[in-house]
Parts: C-alpha cells; sequence; structure tokens
C-alpha cells in the first residue's frame, strides 16, 4: 500500500483546513493505509488489554498505539504539524470497548474544543472580520435552545501567536443574539462581550499596540 510524503500529504490537506476541522479528519482517517493500521492496530490492543488484570493496562496500550502512529505516520505528523504552524498533532482517539469506533483527531492541547483552524495573514480588522464571518458560518440555522447556546471556536495564528475566538449564538425573549469569548495564551477566559469587541481585542493583542486585558 502506497506511503504518502510530506508534500503528497500537505496538497491533500491544505484545502480542507479552509473547511471545520472535523473535514480535515474525516478525509486523513479515509486514508487507506491509516485506515487499515487503525482498524488493525485498535482492536489487537484492545484484545491484548483486555486479558490482563494491571490496572494500568488500558494506559499503557493507549501509549504505545500513540507511539506507533507517530511514528508509523510521521509524514502525515510533519503536514499537520506545518499546516498548523506547529499548533496541532496527531492524537489518537482509542475506543477500546469498541475498536472500529476509533479515529485519529487533530489536537491542539487545549482544554476547549477546536472547530476551525485559521492562519492570519496580517491582524488588520478586515482579516479578523473575515475570520469572525468564517466561525459565524459553522453556527446552525435552528434556534439553539435557552441557556445552551450554539458555539463554534476558532483557533487563530499570526505571527507566534496563538489565540482562539469563540462564537456563541444565544436564544434571548426578544429573539436571537451573538456574543463572543477570547483565550489568549497565559490568560484567563475572557467574559463573554459583543463580537466586534472581540475583534478590536484581537487586533490589539496580536498587532502588540495595547494591552488587551479589557476581559
Amino acid at each position: 500500500m502506497k506511503h504518502r510524503a510530506v508534500d503528497e500529504w500537505l496538497t491533500l490537506l491544505a484545502p480542507a483546513f479552509q473547511q471545520p476541522l472535523r473535514q480535515v479528519e474525516e478525509l486523513l482517517n479515509a486514508d487507506p493505509e491509516l485506515q487499515q493500521w487503525l482498524q488493525e492496530a485498535a482492536f489487537q490492543a484492545a484484545m491484548e488489554a483486555s486479558w490482563q488484570s494491571d490496572p494500568y493496562a488500558l494506559s499503557a496500550a493507549y501509549q504505545r498505539l500513540q507511539d506507533e502512529l507517530e511514528t508509523r505516520f510521521g509524514s502525515l505528523a510533519e503536514a499537520v504539524a506545518r499546516l498548523t504552524q506547529g499548533c496541532g498533532r496527531l492524537r489518537l482517539n482509542w475506543q477500546p470497548d469498541a475498536p472500529h469506533y476509533s479515529r485519529v483527531e487533530i489536537d491542539f492541547g487545549r482544554d476547549y474544543t477546536v472547530d476551525l483552524f485559521i492562519t492570519l495573514t496580517d491582524p488588520l480588522p478586515q482579516t479578523l472580520h473575515r475570520a469572525l464571518e468564517r466561525l459565524r458560518a459553522l453556527i446552525p440555522l435552528d434556534d439553539p435552545y435557552p441557556r445552551r447556546p450554539h458555539q463554534a471556536t476558532a483557533q487563530l495564528f499570526y505571527r507566534g501567536k496563538a489565540p482562539a475566538l469563540r462564537l456563541l449564538d444565544h436564544l434571548t425573549p426578544t429573539g436571537r443574539r451573538q456574543t463572543a469569548l477570547l483565550f489568549l495564551p497565559d490568560r484567563k477566559p475572557s467574559s463573554e462581550m459583543p463580537p466586534e469587541t472581540a475583534l478590536q481585542v484581537l487586533h490589539a493583542y496580536l498587532s502588540g499596540t495595547s494591552e488587551s486585558d479589557r476581559s
């Protein structure tokens, strides 16, 4: 079975990064070589772990699988690192109770879910507004439940800085209303604010023009 080189992975995955990350993950999980390895290795590891009484057997088996993923598919790991500016890495989502549901994901090492990755060409307001519109396109058209807003989060990157922007879509007595949250590295998540205010904070943070601790 053909083993893809880094450049081949880059050619395949780069256009997909214009879409939500779940589509990127679907594309890489559809690779025949990765698919075959995942099906066989996930099942074999689950079988071996089930035979052991060691309470750490599952975690040890998972680490072996993760190490093998990164070694066997080093070209894919390198491509993902390049396409995410070093922010993302391959992570195995192993399901030992149902190995056939195991899959490979792109992990950003954050304590929040990333739905979209965007490399910014500059921190200008119009560029940030385009990023917001891409994020807004991920919000479902149907109304959210009361007190359970729809949300989508974009991991941004510009010149070594990697903040994240979350858009929340609320259902209120007067209709739907959107707010935003910011996740700036080494800081607590911001309080909710109007999306346009969030873009102003992002502009200040990315351009280094002023402190952005307005949260």
